[in-house]
């Protein structure tokens, strides 16, 4: 059957013009329907251009199991329900169904909207058509709405079955929908909420029960993981608390504002104990003299506000006093630090303060929660293999002692060897060194007039970003200059896109989930190897830990996780068989330490590489 459908002259040949078979897909395809029919979890690796996404679906439809379909982005969440779904629904002689669920902080809350007293006569009007309540209808909506924190759903506020509108809810009807449809589409975020919650709630649940789970874009789930099985409280949970209080109970304002004010104080002085820098590690020694104080301040708070509200009848008010108490226990557990298996630590995001409790090790609780629970299990990416192996993958994700794991490695189909050059100078400082950025910029503006722009130029600090920016202004570039933070990242990806010519500068954000096909792209120039920032509070503990266990950090963690992130980048350019251009990775330690084997181990062998600037400019003036 599945040869029926991807070879030459099947399903897919007859039903999509210019469709061309793919050994890669083929491949793919055969594996995920071994997997799903031996039940026994499976690593693919399909490089760009395999066309993973209808090779997981297929066999997925196939199999006739109940599946969640999992993915990194909304991006790719909605181009499989709006696009790839339907086609092969109409394609396919098996008829099935699918849905589409979102975190519920998407959706419209019937209750909350009625309460808060709606006079925006755009969201009124939506409110009273709209058949999903998603606020991505709203499409001239800022994101950072605040009229939006007032009228969404969020696990907090949610009644459920108490609700008088329950039955009306769009996150009810959302719900109904998953539980009916053969595979539910879903994002890494709402996965591991949902996982987490089944961890401590057995009986709880945000997704409908599945027999299989597929992870595309699977790179990112530890990441995930780490956020959902953690605890974070923030101040801006803080605030949301005291405004729907004062809201529930004019006459408790004041109680409102005494926890306004109590969380203010605790996160001010977290903030001054920690310094400016935007992420940092909250010592156990921090939690005495004023910032104890404080703590029990907005304890005690909290305290009252649970007892207030829980003493009530009815449901509303009884949930705001869960909350309160939540909120309590939630920071207990970041003040006393009891566990050595999580780190602690703050950041700030814009005027928000965050306080974390993060798992430092992710591997051991989805073995638990995920591998020894759910079969089969599916991951897949372009980017699993570092060097060709998957160990480092499988020990993040819990698949370490799964014996029986099936792992794939499956080639991009582009010619690399004609598409693409690899170009790595040797006469450029090490990295470390202080005019390292200054002359890593320079030689961008050589490299973007052999491309005359065309230029994604991508680097692993906002410090090297804004360096290289005064000399790229400096230069008075012939090409527009797009700069992340200077307008939204789809914005920025419309100008690009639209304006052939342009140079994008950016950081993290854009080394994946970026597509660009054609001309407008045909350069991407990364500043150096992508290790993490040695100050990183999550990655720092992983070093620690590593090295208490007697193993080598350096090795087994950053250089894999850096391999990955390389890869990501590098794969910026190619994703389409006509696309050509450079990559240039302006970091000599790919040539001259013995771990850059690993990196380039990890690049398309076939591509050929060049550290002399000459001989890149020919080998594109020759297309």
């Amino acid at each position: 059957m599945i040869r029926e459908i991807f070879g030459d002259g099947g399903v897919l040949a007859r039903a999509l013009p210019g469709y061309e078979p793919r050994p890669q897909q083929l491949a793919m395809a055969q594996a995920v329907l071994a997997a799903l029919r031996e039940q026994r979890p499976t690593v693919v690796e399909a490089g760009t251009g395999t066309g993973k996404t209808i090779a997981y679906l297929v066999p997925a439809i196939l199999s006739g199991l109940k599946i969640i379909i999992s993915t990194g982005t909304k991006t790719l969440q909605e181009q499989i329900y709006c696009k790839d779904i339907p086609l092969l629904q109409k394609m396919l002689p098996v008829p099935f169904t699918a849905a589409y669920m979102k975190g519920i902080t998407n959706y419209l809350c019937l209750r909350r909207f009625k309460e808060a007293g709606v006079t925006d006569a755009r969201i009124v009007e939506w409110a009273a058509r709209t058949e999903t309540g998603d606020r991505a209808e709203l499409a001239d909506l800022p994101e950072d709405a605040p009229i939006w924190e007032q009228i969404q759903s969020t696990p907090e506020t949610r009644l459920g079955l108490r609700c008088m509108l329950f039955e009306d809810c769009f996150v009810t009807r959302m719900r109904r929908r998953a539980q009916q449809a053969n595979l539910v589409i879903v994002n890494h975020h709402l996965f591991f909420a949902d996982l987490a919650l089944r961890a401590t709630w057995p009986q709880a649940q945000v997704l409908p029960t599945y027999e299989a789970a597929i992870f595309d874009e699977a790179h990112g789930l530890e990441e995930v993981a780490t956020e959902y099985f953690g605890v974070q409280v923030s101040s801006y949970r803080l605030q949301t608390l005291a405004r729907d209080l004062a809201h529930r109970e004019p006459a408790q304002a004041q109680l409102a504002h005494r926890i306004d004010a109590a969380a203010q104080a605790l996160f001010d002085r977290v903030r001054r104990a920690v310094g400016p820098e935007a992420r940092g590690r909250v010592p156990a020694e921090l939690w005495h003299g004023e910032t104890l104080a404080a703590y029990h301040t907005l304890d005690n708070v909290l305290d009252q506000a649970a007892a207030h509200f829980g003493q009530y009848p009815d449901d509303v008010a009884v949930a705001l006093g869960t909350r309160a108490q939540l909120i309590r226990n939630e920071l207990a557990l970041l003040a006393e630090q009891k566990s050595r298996s999580y780190v602690y630590w703050m950041e700030t995001r814009g005027r928000g303060t965050f306080l974390h409790a993060s798992p430092v090790e992710v591997g051991p609780i989805l073995r638990e929660n995920l591998v020894a629970q759910v079969s089969p299990l599916v991951f897949t990416s372009a980017t699993l293999s570092v060097g060709s192996r998957f160990d480092y993958f499988r020990e993040r994700v819990g698949l370490d002692q799964a014996d029986d794991t099936a792992c794939l490695q499956l080639r991009s189909p582009f010619d690399y060897a004609r598409q693409a050059m690899l170009y790595v100078p040797r006469d450029l400082p090490d990295p470390q060194a202080a005019d390292f950025i200054a002359a890593a910029a320079r030689r961008m503006v050589e490299l973007l007039a052999i491309t005359h722009g065309r230029a994604f130029l991508l680097f692993t600090s906002y410090r090297n970003l804004r360096a290289a920016e005064q000399v790229l202004r400096a230069a008075q570039l012939p090409y527009p200059l797009l700069v992340q933070g200077e307008r939204p990242r789809g914005v920025l990806l419309d100008a690009f896109r639209k304006q052939i010519g342009s140079v994008l500068v950016a950081t993290a954000s854009f080394w994946e989930g970026v597509d660009v096909i054609g001309e407008a792209l045909q350069l991407v120039v990364i500043d150096k190897l992508p290790f993490a920032p040695p100050d990183d509070p999550i990655g720092a503990a992983r070093i620690e830990l590593l090295r208490a266990q007697g193993r080598d950090p350096f090795r087994d963690y950053q250089v894999p996780q850096a391999a990955l992130m390389l890869k990501q980048g590098f794969g910026r350019l190619i994703r389409h068989r006509e696309d050509r251009g450079i990559v240039a990775v302006l970091d000599r330690r790919l040539l001259t330490r013995g771990y850059g084997r690993i990196f380039l181990r990890s690049l398309p062998p076939e591509c050929p590489q060049s550290n002399d600037l000459a001989e890149v400019q020919a080998w594109w003036r020759q297309s």
